[in-house]
C-alpha cells in the first residue's frame, strides 16, 4: 500500500541530532491539542547513543562516527533519564528493539533519529512479538520511528508494544510520531480481532501488585495495514460490575484477572490510523481518557468491529475525529464509527465527524451488571448506514442533543439484501433505560425505519424526509434548509451544515444545559434557544452553565417541580395545584450569568386546558423588576399531548440576569395552569 509522507524537523543544534517533527493528520483537525509538558533543566547528566547500520557495536556509541550497529547492542544495553537513542535517518534494523532502564519526571529516555532523510525503520520480519518493546519501564519517549512486522504470515504481531506486569504506577510513556505498518496476524476469525496484537499495544498485566498507567501519550502516529488492531490500551486488572474477564484469546491465564485499577491521564491524540482489520483506537480500563482529534479510516476490514471504542472506562471524553469506512458484517455486528462498550460511565461524544461507516454511527453495548453511558452532542454523522444509532446491552442514560444526522439512499444502503431491516435508531435489548434524542436534524433520504422501545424519548427533533418517530411530540418537520448538506469532505468541510437565513431550524432548539458552550465547527453557542442540529448560524457567548433556577407563587401540582421549566426538555412539565389558583402570579427564572432576552416562548401541551393566556414579561435591573412587555395574549389552539410553542416578543431586547412572568389569566379546564418550558431567545 502507498506510505503517506511525513516531515522530520526539530534540530537539536548542541548535538546535531535530528528528531522526527511527526506526521501531519490527514486532516488539520480543530480545537487546541494539549502539548507535552516542558522539559526543565537537566538534573542528571545525560547521554546521547547514535546507532548506524555501517556502525559498529566495539564502539562507544557517543557520537555518529563512533555509532553503535545493531539492535542487539541497544537491547543490551541499561539507558537512564535524559539520555537519547539515536537512529540514523533512513537506516533499517532487523530484529527487535528491546530498551531497558527507566526515565524521570521530566527526562524521560527518547528512542528517535538523527539526520536527514527517512525515519529509521525497524523490522521484526514477523519473526518476533513486538518489532519495539517497552516494558516495566517508566519516562520513556518512542519517537520518529518506522516500525514493522510482518513475513507474510498469520502469527499475531505487535508494531510498538509497551507493556508492565506487577509493577504498580507506570509514568510518563509516550509513543508519538511514528510509522507503524505492516503488522501480519491472522486473516480471518477471532485472532483477527485480538485486541492485545496490532500496531501499538499498551498493556498492564499481573495478579500481586496493581498496575497501571499515569500520563501516557500516543500522539501523531500513522497505524496502517494492521492485521488485528491499529492503537489499543487494556489492562488484566479489568474486573467491575460483573464484567470479570476479557476473551479467551487474550494472553492472560485462567484466573488471572483482578480488581478493576483505571489507568489516568490517558491520551491518544492526532493519530492516523487506516486499513486496519479490526478495531481502530481502543481504550480500556481508564480514567478521564481522551480521544480527539484523530483521523480513523477503513478499519473492520477483516473482522466486526469499531472505529473508536472504548470498555472499562469512565468519564472518557472523544472528541474532534473523523472516522469513516468501517465494514460492515451483518445486522448484529458491530460496523459503527464509535462505540461505548463494556462497563463505562459518563462518556462524552462531541465534535466528531462520523462518514460512510457502512455499520452506523454510534453504538453502545455492555456485559455484566455495568452500563454503557455517553452523551453524544455536536456531531455530523453523514451517509452512514445499516443502524446508526445501535443500543444494546446496558444501554443507559444515553442523550443525543444538537447532532446533524444526513442519510441519504447511498448505494451501499439501496443494493444491500439487508436494507429493509436497516435502522435510523434501533433498540436490541430489553436492558436500555433512559435514552433522549433532543435538538437533533435527522434528514433520512434512506427511509430508514426507528425500531425503538418505550425507552427511547424523542423531543423537539427536526425530520427531514423518512418517518417521525410517533413519540415526539413536539417533532418538526420539513426542509431543514441547510447551505449545502451531504458534501462534506472532511472534518474541517462542515460548513454545509449551516442553517441559511429563513431556515426553520433557526433558534428552535431546547436550552439544554452544561451543552459544551460550541458547536462542531467552533461556534460559540447563543443563550437561550439554539438552532437545531449540530452547526449554528450565529455566534453567541458560549456560556456552558447551569439550567436557570425557578420559582413560582402558584405552587406545585400533580407531582411536579418549577425546575422542569427550564430544564431543556418538553417532557416535564410544571402544574400549578388544581384549585386554589390565585391571579396574578409569577413564574420567575433567574440565569446562571446574564443574557440579552429579546423574546420569551412557552411550550404547552393540552394548551386550550391549561395554557396561560395573559402574561406581563418583566426584567430585574439590580436593583427593581422593570416591565418590558404588558398584557401579552397569548391564544392555543391545541388540546392534545402534542407540544405547541407561542412566543413573545419584546419591543427592544434586554439584558439581565432574571425574567419573570406575571400570569393574570390562565385556561383552566381542569383547575390548573401548566407548561412544559420556558425559553428565551
Amino acid at each position: 500500500m502507498k506510505r503517506r509522507t511525513s516531515t522530520i524537523g526539530a534540530i537539536l543544534a548542541s548535538t546535531g541530532v535530528l528528531l522526527a517533527a511527526g506526521l501531519a493528520p490527514a486532516v488539520a483537525l480543530p480545537g487546541p491539542v494539549a502539548a507535552p509538558a516542558a522539559v526543565p533543566a537537566a538534573v542528571q547528566a545525560a547521554t546521547s547513543y547514535y546507532i548506524d547500520p555501517a556502525g559498529s557495536d566495539t564502539a562507544d556509541g557517543l557520537t555518529p562516527g563512533t555509532a553503535w550497529k545493531s539492535l542487539s547492542k541497544v537491547s543490551s544495553q541499561t539507558f537512564g533519564p535524559g539520555d537519547r537513542i539515536l537512529f540514523k535517518a533512513g537506516g533499517q534494523w532487523t530484529g527487535q528493539l528491546a530498551t531497558h532502564g527507566s526515565g524521570a519526571p521530566g527526562q524521560p529516555i527518547v528512542v528517535g533519529g538523527y539526520g536527514a532523510g527517512a525515519k529509521p525503520r525497524i523490522d521484526g520480519g514477523g519473526a518476533v512479538d513486538a518489532a519495539v518493546k517497552v516494558e516495566n519501564e517508566h519516562d520513556v519517549t518512542i519517537d520518529g520511528l518506522e516500525v514493522t512486522n510482518g513475513n507474510g504470515g498469520t502469527t499475531p504481531r505487535i508494531g510498538i508494544q509497551v507493556t508492565a506486569r506487577d509493577y504498580g504506577a507506570v509514568d510518563g510513556v509516550t509513543v508519538r510520531n511514528s510509522y507503524v505498518h505492516g503488522i501480519q496476524g491472522a486473516t480471518s476469525g477471532n485472532d483477527s480481532s485480538n485486541p492485545s496484537v496490532g500496531g501499538i499495544i499498551v498493556s498492564a498485566l499481573g495478579s500481586t501488585t496493581p498496575t497501571f498507567y499515569r500520563g501516557l501519550r500516543i500522539e501523531g502516529n500513522e497505524v496502517a495495514d494492521s492485521r488485528s488492531y491499529g492503537i489499543v490500551t487494556w489492562s488484566s486488572w479489568m474486573q467491575r460490575e460483573g464484567w470479570n474477564e476479557l476473551w479467551d484469546f487474550m494472553p492472560v491465564p485462567a484466573g488471572g484477572y483482578r480488581a478493576w485499577t483505571p489507568s489516568t491521564g490517558v491520551v491518544v491524540t492526532g493519530n492516523n490510523v487506516h486499513d486496519i482489520s479490526a478495531g481502530g483506537i481502543t481504550v480500556m480500563q481508564a480514567q478521564g481518557a481522551r480521544i480527539d482529534h484523530n483521523r480513523v479510516d477503513k478499519t473492520a476490514q477483516n473482522h466486526g468491529n469499531v472505529g473508536i471504542w472504548w470498555a472499562g472506562a469512565d468519564d472518557t471524553v472523544v472528541e474532534y475525529n473523523e472516522v469513516s469506512g468501517t465494514k460492515y458484517w451483518g445486522l448484529s455486528s458491530d460496523g459503527n464509527g464509535f462505540d461505548a462498550d463494556a462497563s463505562v460511565h459518563r462518556s462524552l461524544v462531541q465534535y466528531n465527524y462520523s462518514h460512510d461507516n457502512e455499520g452506523g454511527f454510534f453504538i453502545a453495548v455492555s456485559t455484566g451488571t455495568g452500563p454503557a453511558e455517553a452523551t453524544i452532542r455536536h456531531n455530523v454523522s453523514q451517509g452512514d448506514g445499516n443502524q446508526i444509532f445501535a443500543l444494546s446491552t446496558n444501554a443507559k442514560n444515553i442523550d443525543i442533543y444538537n447532532n446533524t444526522i444526513w442519510t441519504p439512499l447511498t448505494p451501499f444502503i439501496a443494493n444491500n439484501p439487508d436494507r429493509a431491516q436497516f435502522s435510523m435508531v434501533k433498540v436490541w435489548n430489553s436492558s436500555v433505560a433512559n435514552v433522549t434524542f433532543r435538538n437533533n436534524i435527522i434528514y433520512n433520504g434512506a427511509n430508514l425505519a426507528y425500531r425503538d422501545s418505550a425507552a427511547v424519548r424523542y423531543d423537539r427533533n427536526f425530520y427531514q424526509s423518512g418517518p417521525v418517530p410517533a413519540g415526539d411530540h413536539a417533532a418538526l418537520t420539513g426542509t431543514a434548509g441547510l447551505s449545502a448538506p451531504g458534501t462534506a469532505t472532511s472534518i474541517n468541510d462542515l460548513v454545509g451544515y449551516t442553517p441559511t437565513a429563513g431556515s426553520p431550524v433557526t433558534a428552535q432548539g431546547l436550552d439544554i444545559p452544561f451543552d459544551g458552550g460550541r458547536d462542531v465547527r467552533g461556534t460559540m453557542l447563543p443563550s437561550g434557544m439554539v438552532d437545531l442540529g449540530a452547526v449554528q448560524s450565529t455566534a453567541g457567548p458560549g456560556l456552558d452553565e447551569a439550567a436557570p433556577t425557578v420559582t413560582t407563587s402558584f405552587g406545585n401540582g400533580q407531582s411536579t417541580v418549577p425546575a422542569a421549566v427550564a430544564d431543556g426538555s418538553d417532557l416535564a412539565v410544571w402544574a400549578s395545584p388544581s384549585s386554589g389558583v390565585q391571579f396574578p402570579g409569577d413564574i420567575t427564572l433567574q440565569f446562571a450569568s446574564p443574557r440579552t432576552v429579546k423574546a420569551v416562548e412557552l411550550a404547552t401541551t393540552f394548551g386550550t386546558g391549561q395554557g396561560i393566556r395573559t402574561v406581563d414579561v418583566q426584567s430585574w435591573n439590580g436593583t427593581a423588576w422593570v416591565t418590558q412587555l404588558a398584557n401579552a395574549q397569548i391564544t392555543w389552539t391545541g388540546n392534545s399531548g402534542t407540544v405547541e410553542r407561542k412566543a413573545v416578543q419584546l419591543p427592544t431586547g434586554v439584558t439581565t440576569g432574571k425574567i419573570r412572568l406575571v400570569v393574570k389569566a390562565a385556561n383552566q379546564t381542569w383547575g390548573n395552569l401548566a407548561v412544559s418550558e420556558i425559553s428565551t431567545r
